[in-house]
């Protein structure tokens, strides 16, 4: 086959949706968290590359930039994997005080499919979107390292505040922390499923006012990383639980 036809194939291939919106009543836990509401269409992006070379982290960004009414804000978004074992990947629950909806993280995904990014209002409005990503590796091929499962824990939390900040401007804040997030798919070399062990939630907090949290499922990459966004950035504590309930915790 001559190249430039291979290309034309290939550039075909990229661009033929693997799934349209209605699709997403086939996933049942979105389904669940929809409910009988109707999802706007518009107002909520995604950011995810065409084509994920390692399954095993994928760049996610997810942005709202629709209309709300007065006192409405967005309290949550849940992000779902249309042909991930578990569906679910991570969700991330805001207060009124985060003045920006700006989420990145970085995913699982163990084959080419759809993600699906679901948003809610305090007030019960809904706004759904969609991306189609080509996987070349899955993400369930973790790692060929067992050495590693056996001391999962949560170490090394890293924090990174801006570094001039404007009083009452939004400028983003990133966090990490080392953890392997072992899925509980993932086989030793004998065949045995290796138990899940993963980082479940993080809490960012200012006093006794939770601002922003993150919970983690299986399809969360190894090393969870979260950025978001804030206008005031004194007196913060972030907080990691992993499934076993242990905590660990930083002050900034």
């Amino acid at each position: 086959m001559r190249a430039p036809l291979r290309l034309t194939l290939l550039i075909l291939l990229l661009s033929l949706p693997l799934h349209t919106m209605a699709d997403w009543q086939r996933i049942e836990a979105l389904k669940n968290k929809v409910g009988t509401e109707t999802p706007q269409t518009s107002g909520l992006q995604i950011g995810l590359p065409l084509v994920a070379d390692d399954g095993a982290s994928v760049p996610l960004k997810v942005t709202f930039n629709g209309t709300l009414a007065a006192d409405e804000y967005i309290s949550g978004l849940y992000v779902f994997a249309s042909q991930n074992p578990r569906a679910e990947v991570i969700e991330f629950a805001f207060s009124d005080a985060i003045p920006r909806i700006e989420v990145s993280t970085r995913i699982r995904l163990s084959e080419t499919q759809t993600v699906y990014v679901l948003a809610k209002s305090n007030q019960g409005n809904l706004w759904l979107a969609n991306q189609d990503v080509r996987v070349t590796v899955s993400g369930c091929l973790m790692t060929d390292d067992d050495s590693t499962v056996t001391e999962a824990r949560m170490s090394q939390p890293r924090i990174a505040l801006p570094r001039n900040p404007k009083a009452g401007e939004a400028a983003e804040l990133r966090t990490m922390i080392n953890h392997p997030m072992e899925t509980g798919f993932r086989e030793d070399s004998q065949g045995n499923l290796i138990p899940r062990q993963l980082i479940e939630s993080l809490q960012v907090s200012r006093g006794d006012e939770t601002l922003f949290s993150a919970t983690f499922n299986t399809g969360t990459s190894a090393n969870p990383f979260v950025a978001f966004f804030l206008d005031q950035f004194d007196d913060l504590t972030f907080t990691w639980t992993d499934q076993q309930g242990q905590q660990l915790s930083e002050t900034r």
